[in-house]
């Protein structure tokens, strides 16, 4: 298990949220690197993948519910199933980044999703500083 004091928080690296989108290649490379810089410096990786919630257009299991092709958790990353809007809610995220010494969130995330607000908020109140690297929507 590897433990740091950050981690990087993927929220919307599923396949749904970025196929399909005009900068889609940009921000997957993007994210990449930044997936690619904090193993790099020994963080925690943390992928949530989003259970689908009824009439949204895909299913849970489906392929929109995988990650997106370039990002995949290796060992020692986190990877947790989790229901809108907040990661942490049911889920465990918190336990997790506990478990790993984690005091510092960094979180990649698409603004405007509903997961982001809710996430922050809840992030800040188990106590972890907030990073926001946020790609507009």
């Amino acid at each position: 298990m590897t433990l740091s004091a950050h981690a990087l928080l993927l929220l919307n690296a599923q396949r749904h949220d970025l196929d399909d989108r005009p900068d889609e290649r940009a921000v997957a490379r993007d994210w990449a690197h930044h997936v690619a810089e904090a193993r790099a410096q020994g963080w925690v990786v943390a992928f949530v993948q989003w259970d689908a919630p009824h009439g949204a257009g895909w299913d849970t299991f489906s392929k929109d519910w995988t990650l997106h092709p370039d990002f995949r958790a290796e060992q020692g990353d986190v990877l947790v199933r989790a229901e809108l809007p907040d990661a942490f809610a049911g889920s465990e995220l918190a336990a997790q980044l506990h478990a790993r010494a984690v005091q510092s969130l960094h979180l990649l995330a698409l603004s405007g999703t509903p997961a982001l607000d809710a996430t922050l908020a809840s992030a800040e109140a188990q106590g972890f500083r907030i990073e926001s690297l946020e790609v507009p929507a």
